[in-house]
């Protein structure tokens, strides 16, 4: 199911990756095996209270000896997109990171016009830590992006 969500343009629409290519099921086997295998990032799966998965969360870059990280989340099932399940994947996941994971601060990138994600960060307690102007390249054009953070 993610390989759908990982060429979908509405899902893709705010990713920092260029566009997606479809991948065989060996190439998507591969990149299960670099995530389990990397030591710089946790990466889960978000479920349904029946056990469906609607998307994905990961903290990664994870610096142990600053005890820093950064998020990402992908609700790829849109039937999901607006019910709140970013904040309350990121009400539970940001005090697990603290708490077991020894974390004290965690970002987070958000591209500007993402209103929906900028609205989840700062219900949940991050602020706006900078912005950078024409960060990213999209289409054919230069785009801004925000910085937000939470401290432990």
């Amino acid at each position: 199911m993610w390989q759908e969500w990982d060429v979908d343009e509405e899902i893709q629409a705010h990713m920092p990756e260029p566009k997606n290519e479809v991948q065989d099921i060996s190439g998507q086997y591969e990149y299960i095996e670099e995530c389990e295998k990397d030591k710089e990032g946790y990466y889960w799966s978000i479920e349904t209270s029946e056990g469906v998965t609607i998307g994905t969360v990961s903290l990664f870059e994870v610096y142990t000896h600053h005890k820093l990280a950064n998020v990402g989340i992908v609700v790829g099932d849109k039937n999901y997109w607006g019910k709140g399940v970013a904040t309350e994947v990121f009400q539970t996941l940001v005090p697990y990171a603290f708490e077991h994971l020894d974390i004290s601060y965690i970002g987070a990138e958000v591209e500007a016009d993402n209103t929906p994600m900028t609205r989840v960060f700062e219900k949940v307690g991050f602020t706006l830590d900078s912005l950078f102007k024409n960060a990213r390249v999209k289409g054919e054009k230069r785009i801004d992006v925000l910085h937000f953070g939470v401290y432990k």
